[in-house]
Order: C-alpha cells, then sequence, then structure tokens
C-alpha cells in the first residue's frame, strides 16, 4: 500500500466525491461560503491555479442539497455547461406527484386511461398547450441558451433551494456573470476565479461586486495548514516531511497546494520503488537527501559554483574580474579567506557562504569581515562596495555584513546540480549591488 494517498490527477479534473479539505485556513474559506448559501449570497473564491479553489467548491458540493457545479475550464459558455448537467429524467420524477393532483387540468381524463394512455405519454402530447411551471419544468420547455438557463432556474427554486458553484471563470466568462448577479434570481452563487482572470475585470461595478463577497487564497497556507495538508495525504510521514515542505514553501519553491503535492507524490513515489516500499527507508532518504552531512566542505562547495556562475554571468552584471578561489584577506591583524572576490565599477565585493546544521550565531570570520573596509588586489587597494554572508542560518548575527538567505533545501538542490535555483540566488547580487553603488554616489 502506498504510503501517500495522492490524486493522479489535477484538482480541476478531479470527480471525486470524497474531497479531502485540510487545514484551519480552508475549513475557515468553506465556513464562509457555507455561510454565503445560507444567506443566498454571492461569493467569489480567488486566487492562483493549484490553491485550492476547485477544492472547496467540491467540498461545498458535498455538503449543500441541490447544488448546480458548472466546471468552466473547457467552456466558452457558460450555458453550455449548464445545459450538458440538467437529468431531465430527475426534474419529471420532482414534479410528476404535483401534476398528478390536476390531471383533468391538462386534460386527462378516466376514459384516456381506460385506452391505456399513460399519464406520462399525455403530458408530452400537451407541453406546449399549457404555460404551468411543473408541465415546462416536465417537458423542458426552455430555449437551450442563457436567457432559458435562467428562466429554468427561476421555475426550480420556486420547488427547492438551489444554488450555483461555477469553477474556473475567465475574463470571457464575466458579462454573463454579471448577468446571472444582477438577474434577481435570489439563488446563491459561488464562483472561483483565477487571479489572472480577476485581475483583467475593468468594469468597476462587477469589480466591486467580486470584491464584496471575495474569498482570497493567495499566499492564504500558514505552517498548521501546511501541517494538516500533510498529514491529511502523508499521515505515516507526515512529521517526517513537514519541514522539508515548510522549508520550500518559505523559500518559494512551492507556492501552492497543488505544487506541494506534486512534489510529494513525485519524491515519495521515487523513494519507495528505491525502498521497496519500506517505511523506515523512506524516512531515512528523505532526511539524507535534505540534510546537510558536512557543512563546511559543502559551503566551500557552493562558493566554487557561486564563482563560477558568476563568471558566467559576469557581462551581465557588469562584473570585471572574479577571484578564481577562495582570497586571503588580513582584517586587523588576523587573516580571512574570502570565498568570494570580485570586482565590478572599480569596488570590490567580499563575501562568505556559511552553511550550517546547528543554531550558532557568532561566527569569528564574520566578525572580521564586519570590519573590513579596504582591501588589496593586484597590487592596488580597493574600497569594499558590499561585505555579505550567504547563509541558511536565520539567527547568524552579521553585524553590518548584509545577509543574503538561502534554505537548506536551496542548498541542498543547488549543490545536486540544480543551475536555475543557483542563477536565481547569484542574481541577487545584481540588485544589492545597483542599490549600493546607488547609495554611494548619493553620499
Amino acid at each position: 500500500m502506498a504510503i501517500c494517498n495522492i490524486p493522479k490527477v489535477t484538482v480541476t479534473t478531479w470527480s471525486s466525491r470524497n474531497v479531502v479539505l485540510a487545514g484551519p485556513t480552508y475549513r475557515q474559506y468553506l465556513q464562509k461560503a457555507l455561510d454565503a448559501i445560507k444567506n443566498k449570497d454571492i461569493a467569489s473564491i480567488i486566487g492562483q491555479p493549484g490553491m485550492g479553489k476547485t477544492t472547496i467548491l467540491k467540498k461545498l458540493q458535498e455538503n449543500v442539497n441541490n447544488s448546480f457545479y458548472l466546471d468552466l475550464a473547457s467552456k466558452t459558455e457558460i450555458e453550455d455547461e449548464f445545459w450538458s448537467k440538467i437529468d431531465q429524467l430527475k426534474l419529471r420524477n420532482m414534479v410528476l406527484p404535483l401534476l398528478s393532483q390536476n390531471k383533468g387540468k391538462y386534460g386527462y381524463s378516466f376514459f384516456k386511461r381506460l385506452l391505456g394512455v399513460k399519464f406520462e405519454d399525455w403530458l408530452e402530447k400537451v407541453c406546449n398547450k399549457f404555460d404551468e411551471v411543473e408541465l415546462r419544468i416536465y417537458c423542458l420547455s426552455y430555449e437551450k441558451n442563457f436567457d432559458g438557463m435562467l428562466k429554468l432556474i427561476s421555475d426550480l427554486k420556486k420547488f427547492e433551494d438551489l444554488s450555483l458553484l461555477i469553477d474556473e471563470i475567465r475574463d470571457n466568462h464575466i458579462p454573463k456573470i454579471h448577468r446571472l448577479i444582477n438577474s434577481g434570481l435570489g439563488i446563491p452563487v459561488i464562483m472561483a476565479i483565477p487571479t489572472d482572470s480577476y485581475s483583467k475585470i475593468t468594469d468597476l461595478a462587477i469589480r466591486r461586486r467580486l470584491d464584496e463577497s471575495r474569498i482570497s487564497l493567495d499566499s492564504a497556507l500558514t505552517p498548521q495548514d501546511i501541517s494538516e495538508i500533510i498529514d491529511a495525504y502523508c499521515h505515516p510521514i507526515a512529521e517526517d516531511l513537514f519541514p522539508i515542505i515548510l522549508s520550500m514553501w518559505n523559500g518559494r519553491e512551492l507556492n501552492t497546494v497543488s505544487s506541494i503535492l506534486q512534489f510529494i507524490k513525485s519524491d515519495i513515489e521515487k523513494m519507495e520503488k528505491e525502498c521497496n516500499e519500506d517505511i523506515n527507508c523512506v524516512k531515512e532518504k528523505l532526511k539524507n537527501s535534505h540534510t546537510l552531512k558536512n557543512p563546511e566542505e559543502e559551503s566551500r562547495n557552493l562558493e566554487k559554483m557561486i564563482r563560477d556562475m558568476l563568471n558566467s554571468l559576469s557581462k551581465e552584471l557588469g562584473i570585471t574580474y572574479v577571484h578564481p578561489r577562495g582570497k586571503r584577506i588580513e582584517v586587523k591583524g588576523k587573516y580571512i579567506v574570502a570565498g568570494i572576490f570580485f570586482i565590478k565599477d572599480n569596488l570590490a565585493y567580499v563575501g562568505l557562504v556559511k552553511l550550517m546544521s546547528d543554531d550558532k550565531e557568532n561566527d569569528e570570520e564574520v566578525e572580521l569581515l564586519s570590519q573590513l573596509e579596504k582591501v588589496e588586489h593586484d597590487k592596488k587597494e580597493y574600497v569594499v562596495g558590499n561585505k555579505f554572508v550567504i547563509t541558511n542560518s536565520q539567527k547568524l548575527n552579521t553585524n553590518n555584513v548584509n545577509k543574503i538567505e538561502i534554505n537548506t533545501i536551496e542548498a541542498i538542490r543547488i549543490l545536486q546540480g540544480d543551475a536555475d535555483i543557483l542563477e536565481e540566488k547569484v542574481k541577487v547580487f545584481n540588485s544589492m549591488l545597483y542599490n549600493v553603488q546607488k547609495s554611494i554616489a548619493e553620499i
């Protein structure tokens, strides 16, 4: 049996009726949507793809009777999806008892019953002869367009409480959504709208109405949410997974619920195969793949990788020289080896890499680096434009040394060869250097 139980398909097309909704934030948002349904109100769930909009709607569908769930992901028109969800047999069974109470009204006599004419067959013949709500519903006598959709909903709500759950609304759907909201139907409408579609809405009246009911999912996850989501899908190894996922979330490597689940699915399935589904083996692999084994050696390796990347980006960043190895520098009669040393606009930039596996707050090299003002290189003295330390430690005291934070997971991924993360981190230098140079120029 698999350690984690994660759907194989995306939540947008997930048709399971047993939807997992975990985390206090999502329970709060679910309750807000349930309250909107209870009050026959409007609510708009807005967020990036993969943040759980569909999950909330699916959970609403489980908890609310007589709801129409409309998925517009691949639909140009709302009414096309609506009419595809209409079950005529169900509607007929709903109104047939009411119609049977007034058989004579529709011309169905005792004589016709003696002749073997069924009442249901007779109703088919008189569909367009009476303008009665029950008969319209029985015969489904509506134009299969948007206006027909509104008319059917208006008729149905006379018999039962209805709600519309509309998923994946795009900007091209907004005009009809506005008509729906302003139609006076008086039924609750809960809508899921991707952030990019919401941002394209220029009609101020529509935007104001959506904002009044907005449930915003962007960046909504708290550590407690993440913990509960992991536990819901991977209970046996939740404690081992949580610090890893939280670190990647805080480092923005993972930024949606979907990305969390996809990462877990790919990594854990791979480890399960390697371990023949031995859970203790999987836990050990998790620990080894996301912890530093030799911080000092790994710091030196990361320094070299950063130097190489600085060289490859030197033209883009305006760097004229990158020292090919650690540079020995005297500071106040003592020496440090700066793993990163480069020159830009005739200023020297000096940095250390300090990967740590403990909570050490003070480091002698960082303290000495903080006192460095000038440095000699190739028989020339340079003013130090910036001093920095790249570290995974949040507790390390850096004084007036700029701290460039990198979480442990990112560091390990870089050391394992992830050039994209390395390039992204190195480009932090670019904005940092620009700000420093600007400050110096203004003095």
